[in-house]
């Protein structure tokens, strides 16, 4: 299966090298199949500390260092930004702009959690995006999600409207839509939370906001997407 490939070229103006970061067909195939989670048969810890040594690699120039670390990221950071835009170029273009300024700005990242770092810039991006489409005339979005390898966990214990829909097709459909109609800020700060598994301070940093300010987000939108749920006339799990 062939992938799609973006080029970006790193390291020096003098000797650049070209970096590919691939956009597989799980990762880019199309937003009616990208899964809101995958998973990782690897642990967190061991994914942590191979982050870890890629990261003080790449802080010394190493740029094939920083390329193994691009394409860590590079699949939940297209799922983020899908969810957030709605369109798969431009998500793409996100994921491309965040990884290329996260290279440029290696020198200067001084803190411990590179995937926090990234995901704060793709937010960033994603976001700048919106408040540019507002301005302009919208272009369609791409379909909303099928029920195809719709997967929908949570590896920080969400709420217990999503905890319960895991499984359920019709409702994680409807768990799409409501998410597209949230605010942009409510709409991340889910994505990041009950998704991609952020804690609230992590999430705090990321959004730049204030904690108290993500939590009332979150809970605003978890009781949005339980309302969309309720409205549908669903019920609960069965048993």
């Amino acid at each position: 299966m062939i992938a799609s490939r973006s080029r970006v070229a790193i390291g020096s103006s003098s000797s650049p090298i070209t970096t590919t970061f691939f956009f597989t067909s799980s990762t880019r195939r199309d937003s009616t199949k990208t899964p809101l989670v995958e998973r990782t048969a690897r642990s967190d810890d061991a994914l942590r500390e191979a982050s870890d040594t890629l990261l003080d690699r790449a802080r010394k120039g190493d740029a094939r260092a920083f390329e193994d670390l691009a394409r860590e990221v590079e699949r939940p950071l297209f799922r983020l930004a899908l969810r957030m835009l709605g369109q798969s170029a431009d998500a793409e273009d996100v994921v491309q702009d965040a990884l290329l300024a996260a290279w440029r700005s290696l020198g200067s990242f001084e803190g411990t959690s590179f995937r926090a770092w990234i995901f704060r810039i793709a937010t960033n991006r994603a976001l700048d995006r919106l408040r540019a489409r507002r301005r302009r005339p919208e272009s369609p979005l791409d379909p909303p999600l099928g029920d195809d390898d719709v997967i929908w966990s949570e590896p920080s214990a969400p709420g217990p409207e999503l905890v319960d829909i895991a499984g359920d097709r019709e409702a994680l459909v409807v768990v799409e839509t409501a998410l597209a109609t949230l605010p942009a800020e409510q709409r991340a700060s889910l994505l990041l939370r009950d998704v991609e598994g952020f804690a609230y301070e992590e999430i705090a940093l990321i959004t730049t906001a204030e904690i108290g300010t993500v939590k009332s987000r979150i809970h605003r939108a978890r009781l949005a997407v339980r309302n969309a749920l309720v409205a549908k006339g669903w019920q609960g799990p069965a048993g």
